[in-house]
C-alpha cells in the first residue's frame, strides 16, 4: 500500500515538472502579436509593415528571439520599400542568433539580405560570400522563394560582370522557383531578365523575339513599362533609333520602380543627341538626376551632358561634366576591378566538397591550387588591364581637353590678329610717308590698346584669364623664368609675327630674338624651340 502511494506520488511531481517545462517552451517561443502582424503584412502591405516596425523598439524585447525576429523583417520591409537596408547591426544580430539556434529558413533568409546590403554597394565580392551561405542552407530546406531570390540576384551580378550564360542560367533557375511557387510578378522579372541576357550579349535579335514572346505575360503597366523600357534600349543599340524613340516616348508617363525613371530619360537623352536635337538631349539628361540613377547612368548623363555643352560650346560646363565623367569612370573600374562571382561560386563548390569528401581530400586540394593560381593570375591580368584602361581613357582625356582649349585660344587669337591686322592696314594708310620710328611707335601703340603690353603687371593679369592661369603657372613652376621669356610664352601662343616681337621687345636686331629664343627652352627643359607651342598649349589645358 505504500509503495502504490510513493508511485503516485512520483507520477504527480512528474507531470507538475512536465507541465513546467511545456510552459516555458511555449514562454521562449511566444512571438508578440505586433511581429506576427508586421510578418504577414510584409508581402501585401509593406507600408502597414514598416510603420508597425516603426513604432516598436528591438529593445522593449526580453527573448533574443523576438529581437532577431524584428531585426529580419525589418530588413525584409526596407527592401520591399527600395529604402536603404541599415543599421547593419540589426541583421547581424539576427545572423549571430540564428546561428547559434539553427533556422534554416530565417538563417538563410538573413544571409540573402546580407548578401543584397552588399550588392547594393556594389561589392559583389563580399555579397557572394552570403550568398553562397544561402545555398548551404537551402540544401536540407524546401524554400522554393528563397531559392528563387538567390538565384535571382545572382543572375544580376554574373550579367553585370559580363558572364552572360552563367547569369541567363540563374534567371532560368530564379524562373523554375517563382513558377512553382506561382508568383507572377517573380516569373515575369525572371523572364525579363532573360531577355536582357541577350541583349546585353549583343544578341538583339533573339532579344527582340524573348520580349515579343513575354509580353502576353504583363498584367499591369508597371511590367509594361518594365518591358518597353528594355524593347526600346533594344532597339537603340542595334540602331533602330526610331523604334526606339517611340518605346520610350510611350513609357515617359508609365509607373516605374526604382531608377528606371532615370534610366528612361538616360536612354530619351541618348536619341535625341544621335538625331541631333541636342537641346532636348540636355533637358533629359540633366533631368535623369532628380530620379536616383545608378552611378553607370549617371556617368553616361555626363558623357552626354560634355558632348551636348561642346556642341553649344560652352567650355566651362564641357570641363566641368567632363571631369564628373572620368571621376565616375574612376569609380566604375574599381568595381568592374573586383572578382567575378562565377569564379567565386565555383571555389566556394570546391571547398564545400572536399569538407564533404574527406577521402578525395588531396584531390581538392590540388583543385583548389590550381584555381588560386589561376585567380591570381586573373587577377592581375585585370589589374593590368583595368591600368592600362585608365591609363589610355587619362591620354584620351587629356587630348580631348587640349583640344577643347586649342580651340577656344584660336577662335580668341583669330579676333585678336584680325583687330591687329585691321589697325596695321589702317595705320599703313595714315603713316604712309612716316618713317620708321613713327611706324613702330605706332605699331607699339595698338599692342598697347589691344594687350597692355606697356604695362606687365595688367598685361600678365590680361593673359592668365586669357590664357588659363598660365602666367601663374610659369612662376610656379619655372622660378627662373624673367618677365621678357614669359611674355615670350604669351607672344608665341598668341601667334605674334616676329618682326612684331623685335619691335615689342625693343631690339635692333634678329640676334638678340635669337638668343632669347634659345634660352627659353633650355629653362622649360625642352629640347628647342618647335615644341614650344604644344608644351606652352599642354599647360593651358591643365585644370
Amino acid at each position: 500500500m505504500h509503495s502504490v502511494k510513493v508511485i503516485k506520488l512520483m507520477q504527480f511531481k512528474f507531470r507538475i515538472v512536465l507541465l513546467l517545462f511545456i510552459l516555458s517552451l511555449v514562454g521562449c517561443s511566444y512571438i508578440p502579436n505586433e511581429l506576427k502582424n508586421a510578418e504577414q503584412l510584409i508581402e501585401t502591405n509593406p507600408d502597414s509593415a514598416l510603420l508597425i516596425l516603426q513604432h516598436i523598439s528591438p529593445n522593449r524585447y526580453n527573448s533574443d528571439e523576438n529581437r532577431a525576429l524584428y531585426g529580419l523583417l525589418m530588413i525584409e520591409t526596407l527592401d520591399k520599400k527600395k529604402l536603404p537596408l541599415e543599421p547593419d547591426t540589426l541583421l547581424d544580430f539576427s545572423i549571430n542568433y540564428y546561428t547559434k539556434h539553427p533556422d534554416g529558413d530565417r538563417l538563410g533568409t538573413c544571409y540573402l539580405y546580407k548578401g543584397r546590403t552588399f550588392k547594393y554597394r556594389f561589392q559583389y565580392e563580399k555579397a557572394m560570400v552570403y550568398y553562397m551561405k544561402v545555398f548551404d542552407e537551402m540544401k536540407n530546406q524546401q524554400n522554393i522563394i528563397l531559392s528563387g531570390r538567390a538565384n535571382f540576384d545572382l543572375g544580376d551580378i554574373y550579367n553585370i560582370q559580363g558572364d552572360y550564360t552563367a547569369a541567363r542560367q540563374k534567371y532560368k533557375n530564379a524562373f523554375d522557383y517563382f513558377s512553382k511557387a506561382k508568383i507572377q510578378l517573380l516569373v515575369f522579372y525572371s523572364m525579363l531578365n532573360i531577355g536582357r541576357t541577350y541583349h546585353d550579349a549583343k544578341d538583339y535579335i533573339t532579344a527582340d523575339k524573348y520580349y515579343k514572346k513575354i509580353l502576353k505575360l504583363t498584367v499591369d503597366s508597371m511590367q509594361q513599362g518594365a518591358l518597353y523600357q528594355e524593347m526600346g534600349l533594344n532597339f537603340y543599340d542595334s540602331n533602330n533609333l526610331d523604334s526606339s524613340l517611340y518605346y520610350y516616348k510611350k513609357i515617359i508617363s508609365y509607373p516605374y520602380m526604382g531608377n528606371n525613371r532615370a534610366i528612361r530619360y538616360h536612354l530619351l537623352s541618348k536619341i535625341y543627341f544621335d538625331l541631333n536635337k541636342i537641346d532636348s538631349a540636355l533637358y533629359y539628361a540633366t533631368n535623369s538626376f532628380k530620379y536616383d540613377p545608378t552611378i553607370r547612368t549617371q556617368r553616361e548623363c555626363y558623357r552626354i551632358m560634355t558632348n551636348c555643352e561642346f556642341v553649344k560650346g560652352n567650355v566651362k560646363n564641357v570641363t566641368y561634366y567632363m571631369n564628373k565623367y572620368v571621376l565616375l569612370g574612376d569609380s566604375l573600374n574599381k568595381i568592374d576591378a573586383q572578382i567575378k562571382g562565377s569564379y567565386m561560386e565555383t571555389m566556394h563548390s570546391t571547398k564545400k566538397e572536399a569538407e564533404a569528401n574527406k577521402i578525395q581530400k588531396w584531390i581538392s586540394w590540388s583543385i583548389i591550387l590550381i584555381l588560386t593560381g589561376c585567380f591570381l593570375f586573373l587577377l592581375r591580368y585585370i589589374i593590368e588591364k583595368v591600368k592600362k584602361e585608365k591609363a589610355e581613357i587619362k591620354e584620351v582625356h587629356t587630348e580631348e581637353k587640349i583640344g577643347i582649349h586649342k580651340k577656344v585660344i584660336e577662335d580668341k587669337r583669330a579676333v585678336l590678329q584680325k583687330q591687329i591686322e585691321d589697325r596695321k592696314t589702317k595705320m599703313l594708310a595714315e603713316f604712309k610717308h612716316a618713317g620708321t620710328e613713327e611706324r613702330e611707335q605706332q605699331l607699339r601703340n595698338i599692342y598697347t590698346e589691344l594687350i597692355h603690353f606697356d604695362d606687365t603687371e595688367l598685361f600678365f593679369h590680361e593673359m592668365n584669364k586669357f590664357l588659363n592661369e598660365l602666367i601663374t603657372k610659369l612662376k610656379n613652376r619655372y622660378s627662373t623664368l624673367n618677365e621678357k621669356e614669359i611674355m615670350l610664352c604669351c607672344y608665341i601662343l598668341l601667334h605674334i609675327p616676329t618682326y612684331d616681337m623685335l619691335i615689342l621687345f625693343g631690339y635692333k636686331s634678329d640676334d638678340s630674338m635669337k638668343s632669347l629664343k634659345r634660352r627659353l627652352p633650355k629653362k622649360l627643359n625642352l629640347e628647342n624651340a618647335t615644341l614650344l607651342e604644344d608644351f606652352l598649349l599642354s599647360i593651358v589645358s591643365e585644370n
